[in-house]
């Protein structure tokens, strides 16, 4: 509901794209996000701000979602998103009969827009780590939020990132698996990869994890510690340059946390972070150095 009269830009190679504000991204204030469009989103962004310019030049408010609430004296406001499903939505799926499987007026909500669009693009082999930069996302866990996927697809899209034969990776054991990965793919045709990535994924022990995955350990188990499985707490962590620009953020969210614990004197909050901030700062720096490789 927060996009706004001359939301829709153009590159300088005329690809249109759209600024919007997020509010779900970081531990942080709502912050400015670009993703690009299409044409028929340009034209229903421009139809929308047509059809509520009046509102805008009476209110002098900037908003493209526009409404008169009776309760506030028929003044112009902006809708909420909860409220927009309610007054919007549910009423023009039940003027077009718009069912569901059961044959009942089906509960659409404005959030699983996202979430099937979201699904689309794993379907269609999109990279999970694009998927995640234009929605924001600081972990691949605000992605899967959206899906519906079974155990084994959520394996196959770590293994399609991390096991690739052209996956540059950062971790304790990176260059041992790359090398072992190298070998394995050695002398297979293109049209095989997709299969023996898809192999390795079923035969591979491993948790998916928040940019990365936790390789099982069979001598010490899976994590050192019982607050659950994280990268600083997996003995065998690995991550790929796809997850660079989310953890970087990571990092730079933690810098500054870090520095506000002691700015207050809470050196206990300090002690706790600077213990993650030792494993996800060398994980970075190896992924930084692999950028231009």
């Amino acid at each position: 509901m927060s996009i706004q009269e001359g939301c829709i830009h153009t590159t300088d190679d005329g690809n249109a794209y759209m600024e919007i504000m997020l509010g779900k991204t970081e531990r942080a204030e709502p912050a400015p996000h670009k993703v690009f469009v299409n044409q028929l989103v340009c034209d229903a962004v421009r139809e929308l701000s047509d059809y509520t310019k009046p509102l805008r030049e009476e209110s002098g408010l900037k908003e493209l979602f526009l409404t008169r609430a009776l309760r506030f004296h028929n003044h112009v406001v902006v809708y909420k998103t909860d409220l927009f499903a309610t007054y919007k939505i549910a009423p023009f799926i039940k003027r077009w009969n718009i069912c569901g499987s059961d044959g009942e007026v089906y509960p659409l909500k404005s959030h699983q827009f996202r979430a099937t669009y979201v699904r689309e693009l794993i379907k269609r082999k999109l990279p999970i780590s694009y998927i995640m930069k234009q929605f924001g996302h600081v972990s691949i866990e605000m992605t899967a939020h959206y899906l519906t996927l079974q155990e084994n697809e959520v394996k196959e899209i770590y293994a399609e990132i991390i096991l690739s034969p052209n996956a540059k990776l950062a971790g304790l054991r990176a260059s041992e698996i790359q090398n072992n990965l190298q070998a394995y793919f050695r002398g297979r045709a293109e049209t095989d990869i997709d299969l023996v990535i898809s192999e390795l994924a079923s035969a591979a022990s491993f948790n998916p994890l928040p940019n990365g995955i936790c390789l099982y350990d069979f001598r010490r188990g899976n994590c050192t510690s019982g607050d659950g499985c994280f990268f600083y707490n997996c003995p065998n962590y690995i991550t790929e340059i796809s997850f660079y620009p989310v953890l970087k953020k990571e990092l730079e969210l933690m810098e500054r946390e870090m520095e506000r614990f002691r700015s207050l004197g809470r050196e206990r909050d300090w002690q706790r972070q600077y213990v993650k901030y030792q494993y996800l700062k060398p994980l970075v720096e190896n992924l930084e150095v692999q950028i231009d490789d």
